[in-house]
């Protein structure tokens, strides 16, 4: 049960009204009190008390922040083709994709640094490879072939990775891990694996970023790594 309160305020001017409506008068020397005398048969004025109207509640302030850094900080996404594997990737309108020849064994690259080719240093991004041989090779379904990858991977990546987790998404079956790489800047890499047993193609995809930047690209790097769609005919 809610209890109430009255308002302190409210009751102080209310009193202060009925204190001044009402005059008392105490002569000097006496300890008698007078009041003056209605005249016969006149009505009995009542005081008036003034309106107490309660204060309205100000405004709320304006949320601000002096640091810059809690502001939302994930630009705007564009869809870029890539029609050799009539697929598509999300990025960042600022970066630079160079898509290579993927079919012929080369290498998708996504960097947030300005790169020309495959051999220029970068940070910040993802890479792709399509495997279209491998789980036919070893005659597993592509994705126990992608798991076997992600295990053997995932010992080499030592106890700092994370568990590994598998996800299905239509005709594809996804294996995903973490793991930091020690170095002169130190790393933190995403490896995913998407595999599909219809066609036994596997893409095996590496997110890179600084370790120190993780957190703050956490949502870019989701964003990056859902909107690459692959076509499951493939």
């Amino acid at each position: 049960m809610k209890s109430y309160r009255p308002n302190i305020l409210h009751l102080f001017l209310l009193l202060s009204g009925i204190a001044r409506a009402t005059e008392i008068q105490t002569p000097t020397g006496s300890n008698s009190v007078s009041t003056n005398p209605l005249p016969s048969g006149s009505p009995v004025s009542r005081p008036t008390l003034p309106a107490v109207t309660p204060p309205l509640p100000s405004a709320p302030p304006a949320v601000t922040s002096s640091n810059p850094s809690v502001l939302p900080t994930t630009p705007q996404l564009l869809v870029q083709q890539l029609p050799e594997i009539h697929a598509s990737i999300l990025l960042p309108k600022d970066w630079t994709l160079l898509p290579g020849k993927l079919l012929q064994g080369d290498v998708l690259l996504a960097t947030r640094e300005k790169i020309t080719t495959d051999s220029d240093p970068w940070t910040t991004g993802l890479s792709m490879t399509i495997d279209r041989n491998g789980a036919k090779d070893s005659g597993q379904k592509a994705s126990i072939y992608a798991l076997g990858l992600a295990r053997e991977a995932h010992e080499k990546a030592g106890d700092e990775a994370s568990p590994i987790k598998e996800s299905q998404s239509g005709e594809f079956h996804e294996v995903r891990f973490d793991f930091p790489v020690i170095g002169e800047q130190p790393l933190s890499v995403t490896e995913v694996l998407r595999a599909n047993d219809k066609t036994g193609t596997l893409a095996v995809i590496l997110w890179q970023s600084s370790k120190e930047e993780a957190s703050k690209l956490h949502d870019l790097r989701e964003q990056i790594l859902a909107g690459i769609k692959l076509d499951p005919a493939q």
